[in-house]
């Protein structure tokens, strides 16, 4: 897998969601400041809550460009076999009943899934239940973690 047009497709889609959200917060924005949300007695809050999405939206912004940034600046490397898993690492995992994963690991945030080359790829964080699962891992490693209250054992089959 080619990890820069990986990395190059999740930041297409952070991208996209960046604009997303940054259009609702200007809106929510215009809402806010709009005549019509102007309180029409002591119990309307509309504008005010308005004003708190706006808010809101604009922080999750600012933080999701911060994110794509740091994504932008980073380097990536080759990994062997012989080296712990980390951030920018691209990796495949098996479970024990033989269903295939691939996740991209980075340094915060994740929860993204994507298809590329026809494969489904994860974009996780260390902090995440499988990240901390797969931290520090090698090639060919086993270990456990719970999902959906089961625990699930999981094979490091290759890093990248």
């Amino acid at each position: 897998m080619d990890k820069k047009a990986l990395l190059d497709k999740f930041i297409d889609e952070l991208n996209r969601e960046l604009n997303t959200i940054a259009e609702a917060a200007f809106e929510a924005k215009e809402a806010a400041t709009n005549s019509e949300s102007k309180a029409e007695n002591k119990y309307d809050t509309r504008g005010l809550e308005a004003s708190y999405l706006a808010g809101a939206q604009a922080k999750r912004a600012k933080e999701l460009r911060q994110f794509i940034d740091q994504l932008s600046r980073l380097q990536l490397r080759p990994y062997n076999k012989l080296e712990p898993i980390e951030s920018m690492a691209f990796v495949e995992i098996e479970s024990e009943d033989a269903e295939k994963k691939y996740i991209f690991i980075v340094p915060k945030e994740g929860g993204m899934k994507i298809d590329i080359e026809g494969v489904a790829v994860l974009m996780i964080s260390p902090e995440s239940p499988l990240g901390q699962g797969l931290w520090h891992k090698k090639e060919g490693d086993v270990f456990s973690i719970k999902l959906k209250g089961q625990e699930k054992e999981f094979e490091v089959i290759q890093v990248q």
